[in-house]
């Protein structure tokens, strides 16, 4: 009888669950599409790189789906809150009608879980579809084929469909628990009058309202300056201030925006006694001390999905575009010989017997490469190489040249160019030398240009953004540099990446002629570039240095790190792809989550305002007036928390940029605008939905 029940109140208020409905459907359905992405391993022909890369995404993606489990707990706990306080009044009919207490929370549970059951197999249904489509989206990205030779393979992930159950079945749990000890711990009193209370404004102070919504502009603006000077290249006190500065701003704006507003409008008198506008306004403001707490909780949200999925593909597409500029070699292979403490200076690395075996080459690593394939009977190096050129970072021990230096030379700053992108102390930060014949060598390896260096110049060489801007500007000051006791002018600045390499990191090395380096320069990093004749030699080139690498003959030259273009290519795009998955996964469940308790909120209260529209007809309203009522008072709840969460995404995006400048270039304006246009669409149509829904229930009773 029971189940009966629930049933048909299932049934007679589809409507009334259908922005809940629709939500729980899509993350079910998201959830289950991306857990399943470990399944898509056993379809698509990996390389070794990418099949790493993408064990790492399914771990990434394992882990997130931890917090997204989370957000979804609270946005099931919210809806149901909503939903079950505009039946109270239904509950207490029941139990004015004889039905028992417990009978009543048992309809209550049941419900909960029919709902939720339904959910659960629509969204499973549609988690199937969707993790076909990314499982070809997985392939483009990747750059991997379908294994099967049709082309086409159907995914099912066992694990991800019991995870997704599992998840799902103790969020529906929970909620029933809840919403059943709220309906228990109701008196039949209050239930039966739930509709006709509402909370009164705190804010009655005009002047109050004034300066707590001004402290609430005060410290948000507090926070950015905060954010913008410390960035977030390293962890530190300022951040986690501004945190918490940007949150409580957040909070006070949304609790003194209503009664700001309302203060604001009556003093406009002729505004105020316009049309609805006096309603509209009361009915913005009768629910001021539950929706200032969500507002700023969606407020919040929005700007942690906006910021993730902008900065995510930001990152992607560096990644992406820089692939190009370094991989102009076939392999690079760099021996790090040194290292440049800010304290010390200049620090030889213990290499042991490896290292004296490179003393012995006279630090040449072609000589020394070769003589180590020959002791480990590895093959044939020179069949392998068609051509090579060694670059070597040099420091001068005594007296090394610094970023400081730089700045002392050229007045200028490094920090008003690449702002937070800088840690504390880069001052001390060396700018390595490189000869002009070795360059040289790296540039027509790769079938660019040489260099031409006029006597008594030099040549900056940096392929990363953080010191771009800087350079160039020393450069068109006329800039001498003293390397060794002379003086160097400035007279260019390149770009080019001279290793094979997945993420640039030269932030300014000095080219000068070969005789100004001193005789007592010491070797920081050696970087032999080498192309092959072709794929096959440069895979079997990868696979002979690896061999050197993981030896422990003394007699062989120290690896540090070996990579072909091959590698590059599948580290950068598998690394672009994960970020890019995080970012899409995080970034459309917590947009979902905020339009839907926006959605479900203003569903119930235009319910529970059902019979103050009913009164304005009798009084003559016209439905057009009173739609538009409705309207300004959805846009409003939907408008304000994403202004708000655009101009923090704003300023976090400034300071993502420097941080992404570290991977490569990024035009951060492209990806912002493709992003917009997707949250736009599925923010706006939850709003149409909670429109037209909130209009329906306002002339129900018509």
């Amino acid at each position: 009888m029971l189940a009966k029940i629930a049933l048909g109140n299932v049934r007679k208020s589809v409507s009334d669950f259908g922005v809940y409905f629709l939500t729980v459907m899509l993350g079910v359905a998201v959830f289950y599409a991306f857990n399943s992405m470990t399944a898509q391993q056993g379809v698509l022909a990996f390389s070794e790189t990418q099949d790493k890369m993408f064990s790492l995404l399914g771990m990434v993606i394992g882990g997130v789906s931890a917090f997204v489990a989370f957000v979804l707990v609270f946005l099931v706990v919210y809806a149901n809150r909503f939903l079950i306080r505009r039946r109270k009044k239904e509950f207490g009919l029941y139990l004015m009608l004889g039905m028992r207490t417990g009978d009543v929370v048992r309809i209550v549970a049941l419900e909960s879980l029919i709902v939720g059951a339904a959910s659960l197999a629509v969204g499973l249904l549609v988690g199937f579809g969707l993790s076909q489509l990314l499982l070809y989206v997985t392939s483009a990205l990747f750059q991997a084929d379908v294994a099967d030779a049709a082309g086409f393979a159907f995914v099912f992930s066992a694990d991800a469909l019991v995870q997704t159950a599992a998840v799902f079945a103790a969020i529906f749990v929970i909620a029933a628990v809840l919403n059943a000890r709220t309906v228990a711990k109701a008196k039949l009193i209050d239930l039966l009058h739930a509709e006709g209370k509402s909370e009164d404004m705190k804010l009655t102070s005009l002047p109050l309202s004034l300066v707590l919504f001004a402290a609430s502009i005060a410290i948000i603006g507090v926070s950015y300056a905060l954010l913008i000077d410390n960035g977030l290249m390293e962890p530190s006190p300022q951040f986690a201030a501004a945190t918490v500065l940007v949150c409580v701003g957040t909070v006070l704006f949304f609790y003194a925006l209503s009664g700001f507003l309302l203060k604001l409008v009556q003093l406009a008198r002729p505004l105020y006694l316009s049309g609805l506008n006096m309603f509209t306004l009361r009915q913005l403001n009768s629910k001021v001390n539950t929706t200032f707490a969500s507002l700023s909780i969606v407020c919040l949200v929005l700007f942690l999905a906006i910021t993730s999925v902008c900065g995510g593909i930001g990152i992607r597409n560096a990644l992406v575009g820089s692939i190009d500029a370094s991989t102009a070699y076939s392999a690079t292979v760099s021996t790090n010989f040194g290292n440049y403490d800010d304290e010390t200076g200049y620090v030889p690395s213990d290499l042991g017997e490896f290292g004296e075996f490179a003393k012995q080459q006279n630090y040449d690593a072609v000589v020394g490469l070769r003589s180590s394939v020959q002791t480990l009977e590895l093959g044939d190096f020179d069949a392998l190489v068609e051509g090579a050129a060694q670059v070597d970072l040099l420091v001068d021990p005594q007296d090394g040249l610094t970023i400081g230096d730089v700045e002392q030379a050229s007045g200028l700053k490094l920090t008003d160019y690449a702002g937070s992108a800088v840690n504390d102390g880069y001052e001390k930060f060396p700018v390595y030398v490189m000869k002009l014949s070795q360059v040289n060598a790296a540039l027509e390896l790769a079938g660019k240009p040489a260099l031409a260096l006029d006597a008594g110049e030099c040549a900056v060489f940096s392929d990363s953004d953080i010191t771009r801007s800087f350079y160039e500007q020393a450069i068109k000051q006329g800039t001498s540099l003293d390397v060794s006791g002379r003086a160097f002018k400035l007279a260019s600045f390149h770009g080019d990446t001279l290793q094979t390499t997945p993420v640039p990191m030269n932030t300014g090395s000095i080219v000068v002629p070969d005789d100004a380096v001193p005789a007592d320069a010491a070797i920081i990093q050696t970087m032999l570039n080498v192309q092959c004749g072709s794929d096959e030699d440069m895979t079997a080139f990868g696979e002979m240095m690896s061999a050197v690498s993981d030896t422990n003959e003394p007699n062989t030259w120290p690896i540090a790190m070996a990579f072909t273009r091959a590698d590059v290519y599948d580290q950068s795009i598998g690394l672009s792809t994960v970020v890019s998955y995080l970012a899409i996964y995080l970034g459309f469940v917590l947009v979902v989550a905020c339009a839907a308790i926006l959605a479900i909120q203003q569903l119930s209260e235009a319910s529970d305002s059902a019979p103050r529209y009913g009164l304005l007809r009798k009084l003559g309203a016209p439905e057009g007036m009173i739609s538009g009522s409705i309207f300004v008072q959805v846009l409003v709840y939907f408008l304000f928390p994403l202004a708000l969460a655009v101009a923090h995404s704003c300023c976090a995006l400034a300071v993502v940029t420097d941080v992404v400048a570290v991977f490569g270039h990024l035009d951060i304006a492209e990806t912002a605008l493709v992003c917009a246009a997707c949250f736009l669409a599925v923010y706006g149509a939850y709003f149409a939905v909670t429109f037209f829904g909130a209009r329906r229930l306002a002339f129900a009773g018509k």
